[in-house]
């Protein structure tokens, strides 16, 4: 064979490498929304259907057809230096020439000129050349089936569970997320409302417990309660939601709005109704329903609360369509919400002012105390009620374990700060 067409080969070669190489980068990085409105401009809206089903085969095809150009543009690129006599002479300043020159060839073909048509054209790029991808994504579709197979003898060899069905759903959000990706990359998605979308698609992975305020710290009020000490409770608590219960706090019976309240007050003492009839029937759920669900709910029941109940029943918490809402765009803040950093007082290394209402974890963290936080309680005030059994009153201490705690402030309801004290091992109990 001729030089000249040794080297029409290697060209024939290189081309085909910077054609794949183009084709692999673009599958891999294109806007697809910017695809689809490319083919809605030329009424082949089923075009971008038919490209984004197989977009998979087909940049599984490009890579095979990269490693094929790449291996034809070596063998021919090797056969014209062994015919050339450039290889029986490394010391000749040709042969360091052309291997620099084939390098820089390489890097453009498979390199450069695929990421600028990537950046620059790609939707233009793959619009006209999707035929030769989808011809390209047949002869790749065996190695497809081979990968598959692979995929499933490598996950049982490492102990992974075998795929089902679940994992469509799962691959489904992943697309979702990869194209709201790029829509935040080009510019059309803010950052905010990309972390929303994917609020909203985590909303079926967590359930109401992580969410709801703890039976601990539940401001419910008891049915008998008299008028004046349900206008205080409310007051005090700064709640427009109370759920109300008989006797003792697991039977739930009703919800009151403070709104109810307020305009039952401005009746005449005699005309008021009693607080049974003022109340709301209540939602309940269990603690396993999903946060997706439970969004659903409170749409279709028109409440802002729901009554969190545990496997026997019994009160385990409440939950609002805020706390849900706050999973998808961030916590909300209002006017009755304390800051954050004032619910622990830091008064020395040892020693701090708490809340009632602070969680153990982050007690444990700021103090670097070891207190126990388990399922049944996850409070401060949670903590101390699973010891005493009661609600202290202020001045009441407890120890536990290289802790003391000073009961300040209590109401008959719930306790509202304690001073937390490390004590040396010698002073423990």
């Amino acid at each position: 064979m001729s030089p000249q067409w040794q080297v029409g080969l290697m060209l024939l070669g290189l081309a085909g490498v910077m054609f794949s190489a183009s084709a692999v980068r673009v599958l891999g990085e294109i806007a697809w929304h910017e695809l689809e409105e490319r083919c809605k401009q030329k009424r082949r809206v089923e075009l971008f259907g038919q490209i984004f089903e197989l977009r998979e085969e087909m940049q599984l095809g490009a890579e095979i057809f990269h490693s094929l150009s790449t291996a034809f543009f070596a063998v021919f690129t090797l056969s014209w230096l062994t015919q050339s006599r450039l290889l029986s002479d490394f010391a000749t300043a040709e042969f360091a020439t052309v291997i620099v020159l084939i390098a820089f060839m390489l890097i453009f073909a498979s390199s450069l000129i695929p990421w600028a048509i990537a950046r620059v054209a790609a939707v233009e790029f793959l619009f006209h050349s999707w035929r030769c991808w989808s011809i390209v994504s047949i002869l790749a579709w065996p190695l497809m089936v081979c990968g598959r197979i692979m995929e499933q003898i490598f996950a049982r060899a490492s102990g992974q569970p075998e795929h089902h069905e679940d994992d469509e759903e799962e691959a489904f959000e992943d697309e979702i997320l990869s194209m709201v990706s790029e829509g935040e990359r080009d510019g059309y998605i803010e950052s905010e409302a990309r972390d929303m979308i994917e609020g909203v698609m985590e909303l079926d992975d967590s359930d109401v417990r992580s969410v709801m305020t703890s039976r601990s710290r539940v401001d419910a009020m008891e049915l008998g309660t008299t008028w004046e000490d349900m206008i205080n409770h409310v007051v005090e608590s700064g709640r427009t939601r109370i759920p109300v219960y008989d006797e003792k706090i697991d039977n739930i019976v009703g919800l009151l709005y403070a709104k109810d309240l307020l305009r039952e007050s401005l009746r005449n003492e005699s005309k008021r109704r009693p607080l049974q009839k003022l109340l709301r029937a209540p939602l309940f759920v269990p603690e396993q329903t999903r946060l997706d669900e439970m969004l659903s709910q409170f749409l279709h029941a028109r409440t802002h609360m729901a009554i969190v109940q545990d496997e026997y029943g019994g009160l385990a918490g409440v939950v609002t369509i805020e706390d849900v809402l706050e999973e998808i765009v961030g916590e909300i803040v209002d006017e009755t919400d304390k800051d954050r950093n004032e619910d622990i007082t830091i008064l020395n290394s040892e020693q701090a002012d708490v809340e009632g209402s602070v969680y153990i974890y982050r007690l444990n963290e700021m103090l670097g105390l070891e207190l126990p936080d388990e399922e049944n309680f996850d409070t401060v005030s949670g903590l101390i009620m699973h010891h005493l059994q009661e609600i202290p009153r202020p001045g009441h201490e407890l120890v536990i374990g290289n802790v003391q705690f000073n009961i300040q402030e209590a109401t008959r309801r719930q306790i509202q700060s304690v001073r937390v004290t490390r004590l040396d091992d010698d002073h423990s109990t």
